[in-house]
């Protein structure tokens, strides 16, 4: 694996300098009951609620189609279905049938009360990755998408000094070159992994398989395919066993942009069909059976129309809106949050923490705190 390439340097005494300070600050207690040992995070790229909560949003569609008939297309044959609750296990079988009855909960969906808000202003991807990754809205610093380092300590840094864990375990691997800045503030801190960079690998397969992303790449200059992403972290977690992993999906932002609807889809089914891998690796494997949580999240919303969907930013409605999932053997919630109090994406990596029991206000006072109701068992 390889670690950030960007030509930003930060010198060796600064980055061992940050991380004793870290160190120094103690970590919460953990309480007699906490079980877990290990956390994931997830992001699907700008996935709407719309579709995480009620599947194939017939009007979107129609927009796309040419005469707006649809009813012959492959993609309404597959996704289409009566009611918003077949939609969506049509679309995310192993979350909504599987997931989400027997493990974990899941909080944003407005029709049933439950609203999850960015809190930064921009409603694009930098502000919203590091909003996740800090607990905090950087507004005067992050106004762009440009490849810098993150203005600020990300959790991952501050959960591998907390732990005293080395760099292999604590991991990032996302589809979007971007993503190698933005999940460290001091480069070579964690182990980061993203846009066409090179797996590095003994592993013959591995191997061929990381010289096909570049081989056989996307169509996005920045971004390759989630496949590729997957399976480079999933033979993270098989052979180094972290205990602080990032998985950062990007397809569904990108086709999105496109106007490609049909293909939104299928990288969501395909991330379900992921997210069903993963939770096979996880049981399968005593590092991680019954002691690892995950976190499943997306760093903004779209717009809410067929004029908008492909939309997100300051002046799209709808783009502020987002839905969070936790799967933990800490949280006994199941099922879709009813009346719930609203939750922030500042509070994310504050609760990261706390399943670890470290305390992120003492290193980031001014960051969102933990999602209470996770914890209400």
């Amino acid at each position: 694996m390889h670690r950030f390439h960007g030509g930003l340097q930060r010198s060796g005494s600064l980055r061992r300098a940050l991380l004793c300070v870290f160190a120094l600050l103690p970590a919460g207690p953990l309480s007699a009951q906490s079980k877990t040992r290990n956390v994931i995070l997830i992001t699907l790229d700008g996935a709407r609620t719309q579709e995480i909560f009620g599947g194939l949003d017939l009007a979107v569609l129609k927009s796309t189609a040419r005469d707006g008939k649809v009813e012959d297309t492959p993609t309404y044959r597959k996704y289409w279905a009566p009611t918003p609750h077949e939609r969506r296990e049509k679309l995310l079988p192993f979350l909504w049938t599987t997931l989400l009855v027997r493990e974990g909960s899941i909080a944003g969906n407005a029709q049933l009360g439950s609203l999850v808000r960015v809190t930064n202003t921009h409603r694009f991807s930098y502000p919203g990755y590091s909003e996740i990754l800090t607990g905090e809205a950087r507004d005067d610093l992050i106004r762009s998408n440009a490849k810098k380092l993150n203005p600020s300590p990300t959790v991952l840094e501050v959960l591998r000094a907390k732990l005293a864990l080395d760099a292999q375990r604590v991991v990032a691997f996302a589809s979007w070159d971007v993503l190698d800045a933005i999940v460290m503030h001091t480069e070579g801190s964690i182990t980061s992994n993203a846009g066409y960079e090179r797996y590095e690998t003994s592993d013959p397969a591995l191997a061929r398989l990381s010289e096909a992303q570049s081989l056989a790449p996307s169509p996005w200059d920045t971004v390759r395919h989630d496949y590729y992403t997957f399976q480079f972290a999933a033979d993270a977690i098989r052979r180094n066993k972290p205990r602080v992993v990032y998985i950062g999906l990007g397809e569904t932002d990108d086709w999105a942009h496109d106007g490609r609807y049909d293909m939104v889809l299928e990288a969501l089914h395909r991330a379900d069909q992921f997210l069903r891998e993963l939770w096979n690796l996880l049981a399968a494997d005593a590092s991680y059976r019954g002691t690892t949580t995950v976190l499943l999240t997306t760093d903004h919303g779209r717009g809410n129309t067929p004029s908008d969907w492909q939309d997100h930013g300051e002046h799209v409605e709808g783009a502020q809106y987002i839905w969070i999932a936790c799967f933990s053997p800490d949280s006994s919630l199941r099922g879709e949050w009813v009346n719930a109090p609203a939750v922030e994406q500042s509070q994310i990596a504050a609760t990261l923490c706390e399943f670890l029991g470290v305390n992120y206000s003492e290193v980031q006072p001014r960051a969102g705190k933990p999602i209470a109701r996770f914890f209400d068992n």
